[in-house]
């Protein structure tokens, strides 16, 4: 499924659940037990990797599941490490403000300022621009394996035409190793240096970062093929001279684990890491980037019927991780998985339904089970009640998204989206 396919499929879901009339959240001890009953399947399923479910500070459920390695023989510990994939590039983005909270640079600079040999059809262009993915360079230069070092990388993507003129949306992870080259030249530190102590150690996390930490090789996940065979840990994989190339670097890859990023988290709803103001910037809706959501910096934004979300995901064809934090009600789920079928890796919209309503999804990808006010049971036979929903126009909308969620058909979502669900997205957003 398509980002924006998953995006509307999550909305529509709470958004039929608001329109039911959603319950009081669950007890912590009952929000646990329903949050490993869903996992613990999900397991047997296939699902290898770690999940962490805390909300209003307390943690529900912190443990790993399946193996990191294809053998079998290294069970997944609650410290196992993972990529986050582009989880990376709010990493950068709070480089980049505390940078700017030190007096060494503005969001509003040309990113000219800092980086040579800039061309003029590019001398124009913000940390801004960059930091919101409307600076109009492409997705990428190369690939993310090329061993290239900062200045033939800055050369390369200072020499090529850009993807589009300044100004819309295009997501880039070339203008955020970019935004981590200005780190490094407004810093005069090396960019991993300068995240570890200007970020990571304020915050408590000393197991994230490409290759300063010292992680046993044990708690290390590794790549799995197509064919079932073991590729390597993620440092084999994409960092074979010990540190990333710059078609990597500050745009994805930085390792961690699920209790360190916890720990970002937390340091997030204070003041550890970034001032109130620096996050309010942060955490700004600066652009739509389509399907309900909207830009800030390093962080998606959406308004759910359960309040403001900041989310951001990554990965690559061996790896994934996802980060939700439903800040209105202090809730966050984070996961990262080497599983390799697709299905395993929509866990953090289902884990939080189960943490906010009680709603359980009882077999993967066929049941859903929802706590829901007492509105008429659905007649017998009906979508709705195969998917054991109550009644409802709500309901029987959102029984028809399940099933063709369940048929695994991205066309057929499509379709549906864009038939049913689509047209009252845009009705309401034009209010």
């Amino acid at each position: 499924m398509t980002r924006r396919l998953a995006l509307a499929a999550g909305l529509t879901l709470a958004a039929a659940a608001a329109a039911q009339g959603p319950p009081r959240p669950p007890a912590d001890a009952d929000a646990t037990a329903r949050l490993e009953q869903f996992m613990t399947e999900r397991a047997a399923a296939g699902f290898s990797g770690v999940v962490l479910v805390a909300r209003g500070g307390t943690i529900l459920l912190q443990r790993g599941y399946g193996h990191l390695d294809a053998a079998k023989t290294m069970p997944v510990g609650a410290d196992a490490v993972f990529t986050t994939g582009s989880i990376t590039k709010q990493f950068t983005a709070a480089a980049v403000l505390r940078l700017e909270m030190e007096g060494r640079l503005s969001t509003d600079d040309p990113m000219a300022t800092y980086l040579p040999g800039v061309p003029d059809d590019k001398r124009g262009i913000t940390l801004h621009q960059l930091l919101t993915h409307t600076a109009g360079f492409p997705g990428a230069s190369g690939d993310d394996l090329e061993p290239i070092g900062r200045d033939a990388f800055l050369a390369r993507v200072l020499a090529r035409p850009l993807a589009q003129p300044p100004g819309r949306f295009l997501y880039s992870n070339v203008g955020y190793s970019l935004l981590a080259a200005i780190v490094e030249i407004a810093s005069g530190r090396g960019y991993e240096d300068y995240l570890a102590d200007r970020l990571f150690r304020p915050a408590g996390m000393r197991d994230t970062g490409y290759a300063r930490p010292r992680w046993a090789p044990e708690r290390l996940a590794r790549a799995i093929g197509d064919d079932g065979q073991d590729r390597g840990t993620f440092g084999e994989v994409a960092m074979p001279n010990g540190t990333p190339g710059w078609h990597l670097l500050g745009n994805g890859g930085i390792l961690s684990t699920v209790g360190d990023m916890y720990r970002w988290h937390l340091a997030l709803t204070r003041d550890t890491v970034l001032p109130a103001e620096a996050k309010a910037k942060m955490f700004r809706p600066w652009v739509d980037e389509g399907g309900g959501s909207h830009y800030g910096y390093g962080w998606s934004i959406e308004e759910t019927p359960f309040g403001r979300l900041v989310t951001h995901n990554g990965g690559n064809r061996y790896f994934f991780s996802d980060l939700l934090r439903y800040v209105d009600r202090d809730l966050v789920i984070y996961f990262s998985t080497n599983t390799r079928d697709r299905a395993m890796r929509r866990l953090a919209r289902p884990l939080a339904q189960i943490a906010m309503t009680g709603a359980v999804l009882d077999r993967p990808a066929r049941s859903f089970t929802a706590v829901t006010a007492a509105d008429a049971p659905a007649p017998a036979g009906s979508a709705a009640a195969r998917w054991r929903l109550r009644g409802g126009p709500a309901a029987a909308a959102a029984a028809r998204l399940l099933d063709a969620m369940a048929e695994t058909n991205e066309r057929t979502l499509a379709a549906l989206v864009a038939e049913v669900f689509a047209p009252s997205l845009r009705e309401r957003r034009s209010d």
